[in-house]
């Protein structure tokens, strides 16, 4: 008896022991990053190019430089022919209030050339002004010209005219290049002194897309036959559906690179002549020799593959090393990475139905950055709708909207903005203002991380980028189609050139599900030198010759900033740790303080989602509302809807605001260099009239719709259904299949033609035997019981946007 209870005691000791030990494998890491190879090759590519101001972009093997420093473009996808022109202005300025520095959008020939040898481009085709307005806005340009563009496109963008012809299409068959020179010629004719080396926003031009990879199917099919593919004959055997892994090689890669180096060579004899030319990376696509980056995608949610499989998107990497969708067909050491289509959003079909969380695109930009991508390119960032010709329907077809190119965007089919825009800020202003300081820094993966397979919720997901000594923290705690728990008791030890730096110093922190976190080490700005931080680097800015610094604390995390040595701070609490000065911040709140000079600001993540950097060179200060602002020629428009009392505040302080548009009352603040403000506008009714005639029917008569003193009337309707149709003058305007993220239509762009014609919204009901179903949250799935259908529409929902100018003084 004796010895079994001892024995007893020696498990339980010995359960203890392995237990803790557990815990502390669990919750404490470790990562030295003192052997990291900075090496970077440059003048081995023939891409780069200068102005006559004397700017000058260069790549190198890692990344991109603007007149020999760094920098990190951030790439939002925005089809012109998608939106009325009307409104580009608009949209495009709520793009740069995103952080979007660079406009990708895509030339579709078919739409240019409907008829063969008859160019359109006016209207809404019409680029050069698209362009303009880009240039206008701040905002640069990568334009993908094509000829094949894919983006849901009938026919991928090639031209009906060209099928049935005895042509090699996406290849150098003489005749195809013949039709692709005469397209690359008229693009030239439009964008004339606007590309990059005439002084103009343009500096990339996209070739082609997802060559010897992906093809799109002809329009001309019938029902049950097999899919004709717009693709060069011989390479019928190795392109697949989307965006994926080839596993099959390409064995016509030669014959793809001769077709590749001819299209760039017609590009540049047209006059499209860019630093930057970017092809296809992903999945053995073809791409220009040491004369194009490739660009890469990853996409959590895609409609093209079957199931609801966690995504390896979310787990870090050497990105750089290991491009996602490997194997690829050319040498990782030679190019930077760099992003064309991380799936801010997705479409869906009528057989799959994904739906994308706003609370996916943050993390994956986390990842994605911090796993040595030097450029993000999100797709879309800004949604559409698919023109047509009456019912002729340019969309693929092939179970796809036939109208709506919503595509879960940050900014959705009709100029609204989603859950997911806000977030993203986080990550695109980072990126703008120290985007410089992060490029030369490579991934450093902890001994961890190979294990960590996207199944895996428990291990904390991060990693390093750092030159040996400096760098950044990057961690986040999401997973696509699974739940996370928050991730407690954490700490990380980081080894680098000048000692042990811990992340917290004391104590430890949690990461909450769902969150993600950047934390600079050994870092400079400004003159400031910053041992660690616990809070998130925002934006840097400058005002009246004054330097600024915005940081963001992050729910669940004590925010602290540990600067080198002692050091005087003003205006906040500090303490004296192992001969450093520590800035204790109090956690969401609001905090500033200044040193030598330099001014600070921390603001908790659900405050820095609604910060706005606005104005230009120094004159700079952020404004932080629920409404989103809009930087306007010395002016700043607030868009808000349903409300007709805007609050905001500016930092640095303003001493006056005005208004033409409202009346402006001044707030208080307990912040010295923070100003208050209100301005309220008179309410305004909709207008309208939404009639339900019965239980999938509704009518809307709009002929008193008066928008001179509102932007816009939003209709939403939450329903559970099939889908959604919008019908006006016997034309499909858009349509919706369901995925339970409700339906928003806006009105502005109908407001004449509803002056005397109604529109009609038509639901149709789910089948209990839908194919979709699976894809559907559970949440979501309606009780069907002995019912074969169901359908479900709540009361819709009308919404005013107002827009009102303001002046800052």
């Amino acid at each position: 008896m004796k010895k079994n209870k001892i024995s007893k005691s020696l498990l339980s000791i010995a359960y203890v022991v392995l237990g803790t030990f557990s815990i502390s494998a669990q919750t404490n890491y470790s990562i030295d990053i003192t052997k990291v190879n900075t090496e970077v090759k440059r003048g081995h590519l023939d891409l780069g190019g200068s102005n006559a101001k004397g700017d000058k972009i260069d790549v190198n093997s890692f990344y991109l430089e603007r007149n020999g420093k760094p920098f990190i473009p951030v790439i939002g996808e925005f089809h012109f022919s998608r939106y009325p022109h009307q409104y580009w202005d608009e949209q495009l300025k709520k793009m740069k209030a995103g952080g979007i520095t660079v406009v990708a959008t895509y030339v579709f020939w078919n739409m240019h050339e409907f008829k063969e040898g008859t160019f359109n481009w006016s209207g809404d085709l019409d680029v050069r002004r698209f362009t303009e307005l880009c240039a206008k806005n701040g905002l640069e340009v990568l334009m993908r010209v094509g000829p094949f563009a894919h983006g849901e496109i009938r026919n991928g963008g090639l031209p009906d005219w060209l099928y049935g012809r005895p042509i090699d299409v996406r290849s150098n068959d003489q005749v195809y290049l013949f039709y692709t020179n005469r397209l690359y010629q008229e693009i030239g004719k439009q964008l004339k002194g606007l590309m990059f080396k005439d002084g103009g926003p343009i500096i990339g031009v996209q070739l082609e897309n997802e060559y010897q990879h992906s093809t799109a199917p002809w329009g001309f099919t019938y029902q049950d036959a097999p899919k004709e593919r717009t693709v060069a004959g011989r390479d019928k055997k190795i392109i697949q559906d989307g965006v994926g892994i080839n596993t099959m090689g390409n064995e016509f890669a030669d014959v793809g690179r001769d077709h590749m180096k001819t299209l760039k060579k017609l590009a540049i004899d047209a006059g499209l002549i860019a630093p930057i030319y970017t092809a296809t990376g992903w999945g053995y696509a073809t791409i220009v020799e040491k004369g194009s980056i490739p660009v890469m995608a990853g996409y959590a949610y895609p409609f093209w593959t079957a199931g609801n499989s966690p995504s390896p998107f979310y787990l870090f990497k050497n990105i750089h090393q290991k491009p996602d969708y490997s194997p690829v067909s050319y040498d990782v050491n030679l190019y930077p990475s760099m992003a064309a289509e991380l799936g801010t959003g997705m479409a869906v079909t009528y057989s799959r139905r994904p739906r994308v969380p706003g609370e996916s695109f943050l993390p994956m930009m986390v990842r994605t950055v911090g796993s040595g991508t030097n450029g993000l390119g999100f797709y879309m960032y800004h949604g559409g709708t698919t023109p047509s010709i009456g019912n002729y329907f340019f969309t693929e077809g092939a179970g796809l909207h036939n109208k709506s190119y919503d595509y879960q965007a940050p900014i959705g089919e009709f100029g609204n903005v989603s859950s997911g825009y806000y977030p993203l800020k986080l990550m695109n202003y980072f990126l703008k203002s120290y985007g410089n300081d992060l490029a030369p820094l490579y991934p450093i993966l902890p001994s961890t991380n190979d294990s960590i397979k996207a199944t895996d919720t428990s291990t904390l997901r991060y990693v390093v980028r750092g030159d040996g000594d400096k760098g950044y923290l990057f961690m986040h705690n999401f997973q696509d189609h699974l739940e996370t728990k928050d991730l407690k008791d954490l700490k990380i030890d980081i080894t680098t050139q000048s000692g042990a730096i811990t992340f917290p110093q004391t104590g430890t922190f949690t990461l909450k599900s769902g969150s993600s976190a950047i934390f600079p080490f050994n870092v400079n700005y400004d003159g400031i030198a910053i041992r660690m931080a616990m809070v998130q680097p925002f934006c840097s800015f400058t005002n009246t010759n004054k330097k600024y610094n915005m940081m963001v604390s992050v729910d669940g995390i004590a925010p602290e900033i540990v600067l080198k040595g002692k050091v005087k701070v003003n205006g906040i609490k500090t303490l004296t740790r192992n001969g450093n000065t520590v800035i204790v911040c109090t956690a969401g709140k609001t905090n500033t303080f200044e040193i030598n000079g330099v001014s600070f600001l921390v603001l908790p993540k659900s405050e820095a989602e609604k910060a706005y950097l606005i104005g230009e060179n120094n004159n700079q200060k952020l404004v932080v509302s629920e409404a989103v602002v809009l930087d306007n020629t010395g002016k700043i428009t607030l868009v808000s809807n349903n409300q007709e009392q805007i609050d905001f505040y500016t930092f640095p302080a303003s001493a006056n605001v005005t208004s033409v548009d409202g009346k402006v009352t001044k707030g208080k603040s307990a912040i010295k260099n923070i100003s208050a403000w209100q301005v309220s506008v008179p309410k305004v009714a909709a207008g309208i009239q939404l009639i339900q005639a019965d239980n999938s029917h509704f009518v809307l008569k709009a002929g008193s719709l008066d928008l001179s003193k509102i932007n816009d009337v939003f209709i939403t309707f939450d329903y559970r259904g099939d889908r959604g149709i919008c019908m006006m003058n016997g034309e499909l305007q858009t349509d919706d299949l369901y995925t339970s993220k409700p339906w928003t239509i806006g009105l502005k762009r109908y407001q004449e033609a509803l002056k005397t014609t109604d529109m009609y919204f038509y639901f149709m009901p789910m089948q209990k035997d839908a194919p979709y179903l699976s894809y559907l949250d559970k949440k979501v799935l309606p009780d069907f019981s002995d019912k074969k259908s169901f359908l479900e529409v709540k009361q819709p929902q009308i919404s005013v946007e107002y827009k009102v100018d303001v002046e800052l003084k």
